[in-house]
């Protein structure tokens, strides 16, 4: 075998030039590896770090463990807690067997051996951006993660709600702030973001998911036309108006939905319960479909039956049919009345003329947004229920006479998704996904408690949205949709049981209720909240002031306040006591600077499907943390 020899000038290397041994590359190798390991250590410590979500106290933002269910009625995806299946990702035997649709509040019987899809999934996993407090101060709204007070192993994932130096109220389901030794009259609502409003607005109706079952026996539709014009398609699902209307013509929305027990009747009797029609409807509610589960203990499926749920073994007895042990307490539908709203819609608008409006109500006040169609100009208005216009006011205070005006997109013949939101004192106009900059201050003083309203010539609280079309507008209007706000529920440790304060008038009141119905406090509540005319105060002392909670906390220098989005599920800074040196319990509803970890950034890996195709990943739930 030849070799290449070296040409002329070439000169033999001196031992010391001589190449190293070869050593096959293993040193290149493990130093790479080395320095990747060093590297990771290096931006999990400083830059970013994996987290999963246990609980579901920041639901249904991020998701502990728990289960996606499908409503078989009207077709709904939503979440229900599975956390009491695992404690410290240990099987504890129990089982979510059943839980109730937040749309038409079908109760579903869970069978995760027929539908795998059924199963429990573990929590999302989330990037944590440990620099973004070293660049920035944590902004109010962020979701951050920290060292839980109590105990620094701890690792706690909540919403930041107060700042250094504030006093934050709790009340009426909203926060408002001032600095911590300002009097009460400097307190000011604080306002969320449209970015963070639309994440924690919580969906209440969708006309896209009526039970065909209902249409079929006749339940009455929640919207429904007031005035002579509107009319209905597909069971309520759309509804259409011509040009040729004379006048300004009304949809109301009416939160009239089915109960547990309405629910039974229907499927064992095929009809309606009598007096259906009759029903005024109800106030909206604090209510969680996460927090509806109910659970049984029960052994497991054999391994070999499950290998396809993962680490989730489901139990073996499940039951056929619905009984009253799968019926979530009527504590979990919501005690506690949310006035702040959004209505919206998906408008195809066929005329070039005419007006289109929204609406919404709380207490008594009607906040509406008119839409001239040929201009495309938006115009905001309030007026109460005697029809006295009120004002609008800027953030400092300023009120204003002027009507808040805006150019839009919405001109002439098209289709426009429209959404009008009137949550924490300000309204809001979205089209098409975006917000619409008026040419006045769009907020207004609301105060920190409103009463409902209702008479028999206006339903007021009890039909609190609306679409209206008039003026020659012809318009097809479908996927109506009602939503509330995140509703951050008044309370703290040393607060007394029950959901309002105790006083003699209330406990008396609520008493009256339990012996004629024969119910419990929760059960008593919601009766109030589906009578109007037990709205007085006089009569049932709910709405009175002092039986609505409001809870002050004061920040100090470097202490944050942070409470979960599940508000009636989250051990937050609402509840947290610490000992001082002598074993006292003492107040530390806070978390300290040096105790935050950082701002939770992505759902980098939700948990994957059992079906179609076994671990296929769950893209829609991929992205930022808003």
């Amino acid at each position: 075998m030849s070799k290449a020899k070296p040409e002329k000038d070439a000169k033999k290397p001196a031992p010391a030039d001589k190449d190293a041994p070869h050593d096959g590359g293993w040193r290149e190798t493990i130093e790479s590896i080395a320095m990747a390991v060093i590297l990771a250590l290096l931006f999990r410590g400083f830059v970013a770090e994996a987290f999963v979500i246990p609980t579901g106290s920041m639901a249904p933002t991020l998701q502990g463990r728990h289960k996606d269910v499908e409503c078989p009625q009207c077709h709904q995806w939503y979440q229900v807690s599975g956390s009491r299946e695992q404690e410290n990702d240990v099987p504890t035997g129990m089982h979510v067997i059943s839980t109730t649709c937040p749309i038409c509040r079908y109760t579903h019987v869970l069978d995760p051996v027929a539908r795998p899809n059924e199963g429990s999934f573990s929590g999302d996993r989330i990037i944590v951006g440990k620099f973004c407090y070293d660049l920035t101060d944590p902004k109010r709204w962020d979701v951050i993660v920290f060292k839980y007070p109590g105990n620094a192993v701890q690792n706690y994932i909540k919403r930041l709600i107060g700042l250094p130096g504030e006093r934050v109220r709790v009340v009426g389901g909203n926060i408002h702030t001032s600095g911590a030794d300002q009097p009460d009259a400097s307190l000011q609502i604080a306002r969320k973001p449209p970015g963070k409003l639309n994440t924690l607005l919580q969906l209440v109706d969708d006309t896209d998911h009526i039970p065909q079952q209902l249409i079929d026996l006749g339940w009455p539709s929640r919207w429904q036309a007031t005035t002579a014009g509107w009319k209905a398609l597909d069971g309520g699902r759309a509804f259409t108006i011509a040009a040729d209307q004379p006048g300004e013509s009304w949809l109301r929305y009416r939160h009239l939905v089915p109960s547990p027990a309405d629910w039974i009747a229907i499927e064992s009797t095929k009809q309606l319960p009598a007096g259906v029609a009759q029903r005024p409807g109800q106030l909206i509610t604090d209510y969680y479909a996460y927090n509806t589960s109910r659970e049984l203990g029960s052994d497991t499926v054999p391994f070999s039956q499950c290998f396809l749920f993962q680490s989730y073994r489901p139990p073996a007895q499940i039951p056929k049919t619905i009984g009253p042990e799968h019926i979530p307490s009527e504590a979990a539908f919501g005690q506690h009345w949310v006035d702040d709203l959004a209505v919206e819609c998906l408008a195809q608008v066929s005329s070039q003329q005419g007006e289109l409006s929204l609406l919404l109500v709380r207490g008594g006040v009607k906040h509406i947004c008119k839409i001239e169609l040929a201009t495309g100009q938006a115009t905001l208005s309030m007026t109460d229920h005697e029809g006295t216009a009120l004002e609008f006011a800027s953030p400092d205070g300023a009120k204003t006479t002027l009507a808040p005006k805006a150019a839009t997109s919405v001109k002439g013949a098209g289709s426009y998704r429209l959404r009008l939101s009137n949550c924490d004192h300000e309204m809001l106009l979205w089209v098409n996904g975006s917000v619409v900059k008026f040419d006045a201050p769009t907020t207004y003083d609301g105060g920190e408690l409103v009463d409902p309203y209702y008479s028999p010539a206006d339903s007021g609280d009890l039909a609190p949205a609306g679409i209206g079309a008039g003026k020659g507008a012809a318009v097809k209007v479908s996927s109506l949709r009602v939503y509330r706000d995140k509703y951050y529920i008044a309370t703290r440790a040393d607060n007394p049981p029950g959901f309002y304060y105790d006083s003699d008038d209330y406990d008396q009141t609520i008493q009256i209720l339990q012996d004629r119905n024969n119910s419990t406090e929760s059960e008593a509540i919601a009766s109030i909240l589906a009578d109007p005319a037990l709205w007085d105060k006089s009569k049932s002392n709910l709405f009175a002031d002092d039986n609505r909670r409001y809870v002050d906390f004061f920040l100090e220098k470097d202490q944050f306040l942070p409470m979960g989005d599940n508000s009636p599920q989250s051990y937050d800074g609402r509840y947290w006591w610490d000992r001082d040196a002598a074993g006292n319990a003492v107040k530390h509803h806070y978390v300290e600077r040096d105790l935050l970890i950082g701002k939770a950034l992505l759902i980098y890996w939700p948990h994957t499907w059992n079906r179609p195709v076994p671990f296929t990943p769950n893209f829609s739930r991929m992205g930022p943390i808003r």
